[in-house]
């Protein structure tokens, strides 16, 4: 039995051919003993979403696989089989898998699983040296469907991830491959919202931060894959989101961020961030603000709005697609990976002090509310200090909602409701002073529209100050159980 660790990566482009002559080419395959076969597999349909199990065969050669999503990357258990080994027996012997999952024992139990029909697929694979003289091996397999975009997945014992990841990085210099920490489904394009995090009470708090981070890769991976037929604005709404999640927890968890993070990571978090934003004001400002504006004038003055609506259109158009060709880039494809890899090995850091996640997160939450309870009086900030309490008020209500199962029921309540109140009334006004912005910019734009946009602003920035107010000033300070 081999327990390995898995990392998958699908290819950007439409499968025109396989890539394997530019693989070969890389440094850490030209040395690797290649095979090409047809792999022929029949999947047990066991209902657990987090699992796989396979009967995988080709040639002779005939192996059970079970796969287990723990991301960031898929765990791997195989057992090559005899002709007359049944997987059945063999998921009711093996240890690591009856262990890990209690559903599977009812499952053996009682037989109720059924394998699927058997599918081929071409397959390309090296067994690479890694690095010389260690006797570590990576194994990459090269899945050729013609009904699918081409998948590569990089397999390495637990103990060889540094090798493992040091041939990802080659290869997404090289390739247009992005990792794929879960299967990829084209054909779904539905946009995934965040899922609701359940802590352990009596988790880590570098397990808490670690679950956050498989938290926001679902969600940003999620919406990634949803995206490729098609970036549509709610994807880059749940795009935006899934960041500003993960800047959350980079701010919730500040003793972690080493200079792996800093100097490589941050840069681009920033640049991806920058982009999903004037995506995502473009989106607001044209589908929102500039529809209610030019349906607030008279009949008459209609057809003038037009012109701007259309400017605002190519530009929303420009954005996105700045946005997309962004995401089919190799500088972003270095951000996901490095993503993964660096939650991947994330520790303790040096000299964290022995807390229960309970005392951590308390200290946590009662710093951020802090800096909205402290805030002057919102009627008296300009509009780009009161956005400031609004960010701090987002972060809050995320922070909230990553430790809900810490929380009393009160706080999960009142205090996540009224944040999100909150934010909303006092986006509002952001949305009037962006979008005044925006026409002033317009050439298209009238003097008229820019004036009403204007006006507009400012009347939004003020009746969203005072309800602003009066919404923060009955926040109570959040409480852990």
């Amino acid at each position: 039995m081999l327990q390995l660790v898995e990392l998958r990566m699908v290819s950007l482009d439409a499968p025109n051919g396989p890539p394997d002559e530019v693989l070969a080419q890389l440094s850490r395959f030209a040395g690797a003993r290649r095979t090409d076969f047809m792999l022929r597999s029949q999947k047990a349909g066991m209902g657990l979403p987090e699992w796989e199990l396979a009967i995988e065969t080709h040639d002779d050669h005939r192996v059970f696989a079970a796969s287990h999503r723990d991301w960031p990357l898929v765990r791997r258990i195989e057992t090559e089989a005899g002709p007359y080994d049944t997987l059945h027996s063999w998921i009711g012997s093996e240890e690591a898998l009856t262990e890990r999952k209690n559903e599977l024992k009812d499952l053996i139990a009682d037989g109720s699983f059924t394998l699927s029909e058997a599918t081929e697929v071409a397959i390309v694979e090296w067994d690479t040296p890694g690095e010389l003289d260690t006797g570590v091996h990576v194994r990459a397999t090269l899945r050729l469907n013609a009904d699918r975009p081409v998948t590569l997945t990089l397999t390495a014992a637990p103990d060889a991830r540094e090798a493992l990841f040091a041939s990802a990085h080659e290869i997404v210099e090289a390739l247009p491959f992005l990792i794929a920490p879960f299967a990829i489904d084209t054909t779904l394009r539905e946009p995934v919202k965040a899922t609701k995090l359940k802590l352990p009470e009596d988790a880590s708090p570098t397990d808490a931060f670690v679950e956050i981070g498989k938290s926001v890769a679902l969600h940003w991976f999620g919406n990634d894959a949803a995206s490729r037929g098609g970036l549509e604005a709610e994807h880059v709404h749940q795009l935006r989101v899934a960041q500003r999640r993960l800047k959350t927890a980079l701010k919730l968890f500040p003793e972690w961020i080493d200079d792996t993070w800093t100097i490589r990571a941050a840069p681009d978090v920033k640049w991806f961030g920058d982009l999903l934003a004037d995506a995502r004001d473009w989106d607001v400002f044209t589908d929102t603000t500039l529809a209610a504006y030019a349906a607030s004038d008279d009949e008459k003055h209609k057809g003038a709005w037009q012109a701007t609506q259309s400017a605002a259109e190519a530009n929303r158009i420009a954005a996105r697609q700045r946005l997309q060709d962004a995401m089919n880039s190799p500088r972003y494809a270095r951000l996901a990976l490095l993503f993964v890899e660096w939650f991947s090995r994330l520790e303790a850091p040096p000299g964290q002090p022995d807390q229960t996640l309970a005392d951590y997160v308390q200290k946590r939450i009662t710093k951020h509310y802090r800096k909205i309870e402290r805030a002057p009086d919102l009627t008296t900030l300009d509009a780009h200090t009161r956005h400031k309490v609004r960010i701090h008020a987002k972060r809050l209500r995320y922070a909230l909602e990553f430790f809900r199962t810490l929380l009393t029921r009160k706080t999960r309540k009142r205090v996540e409701e009224a944040l999100g109140n909150l934010q909303s009334v006092l986006g509002e006004g952001n949305d009037a002073e962006v979008a005044a912005q925006r026409l002033a910019d317009l050439d298209e734009a009238g003097d008229f529209q820019k004036g009403l946009a204007k006006g507009f602003a400012v009347n939004a920035q003020r009746m969203s100050a005072m309800e602003g107010e009066r919404i923060l000033r009955k926040i109570k300070p959040p409480r852990i159980k």
